[in-house]
């Protein structure tokens, strides 16, 4: 690993006990992006350690912290409605707007 980092340097040498944040991820069942909205969103694990761009947590914090996270909550039906109406509506004036400029740039040929 190059460019690394310690946070908390009591366990250098005990990489064995960490895992990376794709590594909690994948057994959370989750994506990598949740993970680093976990992050900070939450009271999740201190880093550990950094090596280049990946983010290292001592495993059994991050267990401990999976098996007491913060439930997710249900998404609203008509919130999630409402938000597609708008990017609909949205996206039908920019498909406008890029017909009447397409129609000028024929008339000018």
């Amino acid at each position: 690993m190059s460019d690394i980092t310690w946070h908390r340097p009591d366990y250098q040498g005990k990489e064995d006990q960490l895992i990376s944040l794709a590594g909690i991820a994948t057994i959370a069942g989750v994506t990598r992006a949740a993970v680093s909205n976990w992050r900070r969103r939450h009271d999740f694990p201190a880093p550990v350690m950094t090596a280049g761009r990946t983010v290292w947590v001592v495993r059994t914090e991050a267990e401990t912290w999976l098996s007491n996270r913060p439930p997710r909550t249900a998404p609203d039906p008509a919130a999630a409605r409402s938000r597609l109406e708008a990017r609909e509506t949205r996206q039908a004036a920019a498909l406008a707007a890029t017909r009447k400029k397409l129609r000028q740039l024929d008339q000018q040929h």
